[in-house]
């Protein structure tokens, strides 16, 4: 009984070594390949998601005319399970800085929490500094309206009703208050783009803005 045991390990043993080996057969030269074709800077095929086409454009016409982007970023905290949805639009806000801050151009963003006000002042700052003019960072382009959505919303809407402004991006963690803010500036006549990681909100951003990412 013993020995018919360790002839049974033996042959599992053997079978996976023998599927390890299959793999790296594969793989290794695929990896060679894709390597391959990197250093010859070809580029793979990607679907074109036409959001993020908006944005990029958006952000290359406020270079040419002059009008700054709203960056919606949502009531989530950062550090918390909203954490993915906030650094979304710290991301997208960092693009959108770093843009504006090439060609000396203004930039808003709005936040509804204190963890999001200061990481988005930091990606202000930084996008300053990185060409050369930190004296262009005031401070005063991130507006912070309170921890309630209420708050937030009322005060989000009024910075899009007090000038004009290219475009709106949402990005971030949102409640009903997202779908309100996107519906009372439709008639502002910039385009609304955006996402949010929650199915929810997702479907409310997807009946109000122009294009959605989910």
């Amino acid at each position: 009984m013993p020995s018919f045991t360790l002839l049974i390990d033996s042959l599992l043993s053997s079978s996976v070594d023998i599927i390890a080996v299959l793999l790296l057969i594969i793989l290794i030269p695929l990896l060679i390949a894709f390597t391959v074709r990197a250093r010859e800077e070809r580029h793979f095929p990607l679907r074109s998601i036409p959001a993020y086409e908006t944005i990029r454009r958006l952000a290359s016409q406020a270079t040419e005319t002059g009008y700054p982007i709203h960056v919606t970023l949502g009531t989530g905290r950062v550090g918390t399970e909203a954490t993915s949805d906030s650094l979304m639009g710290l991301v997208v806000f960092d693009y959108v800085a770093r843009n504006a801050a090439i060609s000396n151009q203004p930039v808003q963003a709005s936040a509804g929490d204190a963890t999001l006000l200061a990481g988005a002042q930091g990606v202000l700052q930084a996008a300053r500094s990185e060409v050369g003019y930190p004296e262009r960072y005031t401070g005063k382009e991130v507006s912070f309206y309170g921890a309630t959505p209420q708050a937030y919303s009322a005060g989000t809407l009024s910075t899009l009703q007090d000038r004009r402004y290219l475009g709106n991006l949402f990005l971030g963690e949102f409640g009903p208050e997202g779908l309100w803010i996107a519906e009372a500036v439709a008639d502002r006549g910039f385009p609304q783009v955006g996402g949010a990681a929650g199915p929810e909100s997702a479907a409310l951003l997807s009946a109000a803005l122009d294009d959605t990412v989910v």
